[in-house]
């Protein structure tokens, strides 16, 4: 891929990026996620998050009812990059094929 256009699709994807701060991880494994958080993700109690990890390093959470946008999301900024294909590979190894 042309650094061109893959600063073009980094910059797409990272615009709605924010730190919250930070949390810390009880004795449980039980994390608190921040208010501003949860307010501007509109997370209630009860709602199912997967949990994420990525380069043995990142966890990620996604509300699991939204994962299917953030799929869209991320194809969307993809679009006519050619990585589409590889993607939508990874994504159906990872979670199984689409229906």
């Amino acid at each position: 891929m042309k650094l061109g256009l893959q600063s073009t699709i980094h910059k797409k994807m990272i615009q709605q990026d924010k730190f919250y701060g930070t949390t810390t991880m009880g004795v449980r494994g039980q994390v608190v996620i921040p208010v501003e958080a949860r307010k501007n993700l509109g997370l209630k109690p009860g709602d199912q998050l997967m949990v994420m990890g990525k380069f043995g390093k990142v966890l990620g959470l996604i509300k699991a009812s939204e994962f299917e946008e953030f799929i869209n999301i991320i194809m969307k900024n993809l679009a006519g990059s050619g990585m589409e294909k590889h993607i939508k590979e990874h994504i159906e190894q990872v979670f199984g094929k689409s229906k």
